[in-house]
């Protein structure tokens, strides 16, 4: 069948957003109807039931134990620390649901919902070794307070990491080790104060660098070694240069932060960050791919479209898909959904190696289920109730027809028939707690009119015992009796603690103990990586129309990759 563009109006912004034929081509052949909410619309939708920062203390509903957890104790959920979820005493069955044909399916699954028993911390847990407090990750030793993490050793405070060791406060990092403080870094060792290097070695204080080893402030080299502010020093002048600058003392730190990011601004931007091993590729933080468009922050993706946080190799044949990877394939409207995941429609937390199931989220190695909430190990399962293979097909396809007849309307008028994502209404977060709320920030009664849930967070309150202002300006000064202080923020004013961890990177690294806390300091890396949105621009060089996540009105300069290249390369 021939399939030609067609043009819709998204049901959630009113905007205008196209089909193409390619994407028939993909709904065909996993037999969905075209989406009516326009892709921005639908990757938010997706991320409002993800929440990787919010944590609260509470005890757990089996035994009793005060645990580090995603849902509040005034929230009605119930919840197993991980250690108890993930025990063989249960599996979801026992509060299953028989199918009401005379009620909407989507109603009987926000009942389910409801019921159900959520995991404390959203973890692949029989994957971690002596790890605290990681969410959203798996395959971690040895770490603490690894966000969205997947096969790292030895790190702490990170986000959106997979294969590293001994890294310490970093955004987007891949396979790299020895790092701290850098964002969108892969392949790179003992780098420090830098934004998007690749094959690094020794960079501190380094932009868009490739190949480089012992650059300091530098910008736009490729595989360069003793520079200084893009000044060739020779080995000898190089070490003695740094020696006056002083990397090592927070005060001097600040200066050449300061003065780096000054002169990082002054040079050409890329209109996307890539690099070479793609082909026909579009997107931003897109890598090792192909045939992959409109993307963000993928890795090693083939023949997808509007796939996002995909960190670990590899994904094929996917769209709308929002996080993971790991040799997953055919999945579409999916979050967190990933190693070894195949053909799945519309979960969320499903993993691992989640086969031919839809509409079901935090179900651990299931297969054709349907319409399943916190269940483990199942098979040709609708609404948590086991049937035989036979009537589970044809209960499903009973369920499907009456999706489509008869589709569920939400608060705000938006229309769910089959083929539409989870509605935000299932989301066991406030939209304030979750990755929606840090790509898209709303207000709480924009969020409400919109139809998302909204926490009113209550701020803890802390019984500072030192200032900010008080720490020593080098680490060689610093008492080891600071991890038991509870130190005050200097940029939100709350405490926080200095982790065993944390003491033993920052004295390998020869880093002062930082003066703001983790959340303050992943926001800070947070803002500078551009976000999942392309803009019109044409090129500062040779004025050719491009699509960039630098939006017009930014200040940066601005090349095509071919001007760019023809510069740098």
């Amino acid at each position: 069948m021939e399939y030609k563009s067609e043009t819709k109006i998204c049901q959630n912004c009113k905007k205008d957003f196209t089909i193409d034929p390619e994407d028939f081509k993909f709904y065909e052949k996993i037999k969905v109807p075209s989406p009516t909410f326009c892709s921005y619309c639908r990757m938010i939708r997706r991320m409002n039931f993800a929440n990787l920062f919010k944590f609260y203390k509470r005890a757990c509903d089996k035994c009793g134990q005060i645990v580090i957890c995603l849902y509040p104790s005034d929230r009605a959920d119930r919840m197993y620390c991980n250690k108890c979820w993930w025990k063989d005493d249960w599996d979801g069955t026992e509060y299953a649901m028989d199918y009401d044909p005379n009620k909407l399916f989507l109603e009987q699954l926000i009942e389910l919902r409801r019921q159900s028993i959520f995991v404390a911390l959203e973890s692949l847990y029989p994957s971690l070794v002596n790890t605290k407090y990681t969410n959203n990750s798996s395959y971690q030793k040895n770490c603490f307070m690894t966000i969205y993490a997947d096969y790292d050793e030895h790190c702490a405070y990170t986000v959106m990491t997979a294969n590293n060791k001994d890294v310490l406060d970093c955004y987007r990092s891949r396979e790299s080790e020895l790092c701290y403080e850098c964002v969108g870094i892969n392949k790179s060792y003992n780098c420090k104060w830098s934004e998007e290097l690749e094959n690094c070695v020794d960079c501190s204080f380094c932009q868009s660098c490739f190949g480089c080893n012992h650059c300091f402030g530098c910008v736009n080299l490729r595989n360069c070694s003793y520079q200084i502010f893009n000044v060739q020093y020779s080995k000898e002048g190089y070490f003695k240069k740094l020696k006056e600058l002083k990397p090592e003392s927070y005060k001097e730190q600040q200066k050449i932060k300061g003065q780096a990011e000054i002169f990082w601004m002054e040079a050409p931007k890329r209109e996307y960050h890539g690099n070479s091993l793609n082909k026909n590729v579009t997107g931003e933080y897109v890598y090792e791919s192909k045939n992959t468009h409109d993307s963000y922050l993928v890795t090693s993706a083939e023949d997808s479209r509007f796939v996002q946080c995909l960190l670990v190799n590899s994904t094929k044949d996917c769209y709308d898909y929002t996080g993971w990877g790991a040799d997953s394939s055919l999945l579409y409207e999916c979050y967190i959904v990933g190693d070894g995941a195949y053909n799945n429609k519309f979960c969320a937390e499903c993993w691992p190696e989640a086969r031919d199931t839809e509409y079901s989220f935090y179900c651990v190695q299931s297969k054709d289920c349907f319409g399943c909430v916190n269940l483990k190990r199942k098979q040709y399962c609708i609404l948590n109730k086991q049937y035989t293979r036979e009537k589970y097909f044809k209960l499903k396809e009973k369920i499907i027809s009456n999706m489509k007849t008869k589709p569920w309307k939400s608060k705000t008028g938006h229309t769910y028939s089959y083929g539409e994502f989870l509605p935000p209404e299932l989301s066991p977060y406030g939209y304030n707690e979750t990755m929606a709320y840090e790509y898209n920030p709303l207000s709480k009664d924009e969020a409400e009119k919109m139809g998302y849930n909204w926490y009113d967070i209550i701020t803890s309150k802390y019984n500072i015992t030192y200032k900010s202002e008080s720490l020593p300006l080098t680490f060689l000064e610093t008492p080891n009796t600071i991890i038991q202080e509870v130190i005050e923020c200097n940029t939100c004013g709350k405490g926080y603690n200095v982790s065993p961890i944390e003491m033993e990177l920052l004295k390998s690294f020869d880093q002062p103990i930082p003066r703001s806390c983790p959340t303050c300091r992943h926001t800070r890396r947070f803002n500078r990586t551009n976000k999942p949105i392309l803009y019109d621009r044409t090129c500062d060089k040779c004025n050719i129309k491009i699509k960039t996540p630098y939006s017009p009105d930014r200040p940066e300069i601005v090349y095509c990759v071919k001007c760019y290249q023809a510069e740098f390369l």
